[in-house]
């Protein structure tokens, strides 16, 4: 009897850690079968890019080689009949042959699928959508000009882009010009505590990073060694440095339209992560269109799609349930360090001190949880 064929696509957060409870937790426990996890992405390696602002500015405090590691040990150990990865970039799925088309010219048969592919953002500082050798080859230049730049711009006002300007101003403070613009009317924008952006802002400022609103940056292109930018008030900008921290839209190219909504993410039932429409399909994570396309989302959503997952592949009845969905969190989750010393936080709309944020995010990164997420325990 040939294995039922679980096909996952990502390797970033929500790929890694549906197909670890997979293999680990979800088969284990199904009898009367034999099923094979095919994992396939354009890189096997995983990138905590939770820790992604540090890496990009103080890599000594956290490098590259600390926040990007293979996944083929801890999935390869299951075994070939059980588990394979597969390094290429998915063209096209087929529904009615249930077939992925890769970039490989390989084709890939699926009895369930489950999509996992994440964002993608402008540049490939934030994510190995693109692969991992990218994001080495850019780091790489930022990392070789960042000690002689006299100027640098970071773009967006969210979390990445304040991190990001957090760390130049606990390794650089007023010894750079440093520039961050929100494009929006305060930092932490989408927030409903309008106190965190405001409170993020201040902590900027005392480091001597200038912080400037309701300026959008609309291009940007690289000439003569430095970073020409285009504003949305019409002006143009040359610097030494310019990081984007804001852009990313989901990498669903590959999708077939009838399963995408209005935005390109796939179309989710946000109590139980089935596509609709496709059975045995299911989106995971933020390219999904239930999500709030945050990490800790991940994890939150975690227990209703594992219960899914043993539900479908026992052969159950995909009924609607009442116990183990998901529930998104309504009120304000967001835990944002300013330097290795400080930060801004909120929780369950409860704001949270600075020496917390601290304590749980701003001292490494939180890069002591980046196994959990390959173990299968986050």
């Amino acid at each position: 009897m040939s294995a039922h064929q679980i096909v996952v696509i990502g390797s970033s957060f929500a790929g890694n850690l549906i197909t670890a409870n997979l293999l680990k937790d979800i088969i284990p426990a199904t009898s009367g079968k034999t099923f094979k996890v095919i994992q396939i992405a354009p890189t096997d390696e995983f990138y905590f890019k939770i820790g992604a602002p540090r890496t990009l500015i103080n890599p000594q405090s956290l490098p590259l080689e600390k926040s990007l590691v293979s996944v083929l040990p801890h999935f390869e150990k299951y075994g070939a009949e059980k588990y394979q990865f597969i390094k290429a970039f998915v063209k096209s799925i087929e529904p009615a042959s249930k077939t992925l088309k890769l970039s490989t010219g390989e084709e890939v048969k699926y009895d369930s699928l489950i999509i996992a592919s994440g964002t993608i953002f402008n540049n490939n500082l934030w994510s190995t959508a693109r692969g991992s050798e990218p994001l080495r080859a850019e780091l790489a230049e930022l990392h070789k000009k960042l000690p002689e730049a006299k100027t640098i711009v970071i773009g967006g006002g969210g979390p990445a882009g304040i991190e990001t300007a957090g760390e130049l101003g606990d390794l650089y403070g007023s010894k750079k010009d440093i520039t961050l613009y929100s494009g929006a009317k305060q930092l932490l924008n989408a927030l409903g505590n309008k106190n965190m952006g405001t409170d993020a802002e201040s902590r900027l400022v005392k480091q001597g990073i200038k912080v400037v609103h309701g300026i959008q940056i609309t291009s940007q292109r690289s000439e003569g060694g430095k970073d020409v930018i285009e504003l949305s008030n019409g002006e143009t900008k040359t610097v030494d440095i310019y990081i984007g921290a804001v852009g990313d839209k989901p990498s669903t190219d590959f999708v077939p339209t009838e399963w995408l909504n209005e935005k390109k993410f796939v179309k989710a039932d946000g109590k139980t992560m089935r596509v609709e429409g496709a059975p045995g399909v299911y989106a995971y994570g933020s390219a999904a269109s239930y999500s709030n396309g945050s990490i800790m989302d991940v994890f939150m959503a975690k227990k209703a799609f594992i219960e899914t997952l043993k539900n479908d592949l026992a052969g159950k009845e995909p009924a609607s349930r009442t116990n183990n969905v998901y529930k998104k969190v309504q009120s304000d989750m967001q835990f944002v360090p300013i330097g290795s010393t400080q930060g801004v936080g909120i929780a369950f709309g409860w704001k949270i001190p600075s020496f917390m944020v601290r304590m749980a995010k701003a001292k490494d990164f939180m890069i002591g949880q980046f196994p959990k997420y390959l173990e299968g325990t986050a």
